[in-house]
């Protein structure tokens, strides 16, 4: 169980990693689209469309990492009034339900991905990007997150179980 852990965790990490590179070229982006527009009344005419690709790599590439970090949503008020091996049992649970989700998630983005490349689409826009590169973002960071969310859960029922046997 140790090596999925730090497998995951490695992971994680080098989304996050990429989801903050993601973060400083919108900022770039944005910011080099204001530096010609002011000067030189021109655009890039990319930043709009690219920017949006990026967020959706800064999204999923860090569900894994927000994860490992707990900083999903969590509704502490009610967990915590919990007794510990229910709150373990009921954290399993949601995580095997959260993977099953992610699961079907991923199922059907790299159904879109595959039919965007089959396709040869493209966006609408002067870069004519092949849509196909930006949404191939969504399956890979949701395989990060459902490798984080293995290790989640493993931990879980590895706590809870550990608790039965302290009885």
């Amino acid at each position: 169980m140790e090596k999925i852990i730090r497998f995951a965790q490695f992971l994680s990490e080098k989304a996050a990693l990429c989801s903050s590179l993601a973060m400083i070229l919108i900022v770039v982006l944005i910011l080099l689209e204001v530096f010609l527009r002011s000067l030189f009344n021109t655009s890039t005419m990319i930043t709009d469309e690219y920017s949006a690709y990026l967020y959706v790599v800064l999204v999923f590439f860090g569900l894994g990492h927000t994860l490992a970090t707990d900083g999903h949503i969590r509704v502490k008020v009610v967990t915590s009034r919990l007794p510990e091996r229910t709150r373990h049992g009921l954290d399993a649970l949601v995580t095997g339900a959260a993977l099953g989700l992610t699961g079907f998630a991923l199922v059907f983005s790299l159904s879109l991905v595959k039919e965007a490349h089959s396709l040869r689409m493209v966006s609408e826009t002067p870069s004519q990007t092949p849509m196909w590169i930006p949404q191939s973002a969504i399956p890979v960071g949701l395989i990060v997150f459902m490798v984080q969310l293995i290790a989640h859960g493993a931990t879980a029922v590895s706590r809870f179980l550990a608790m039965r046997s302290h009885r």
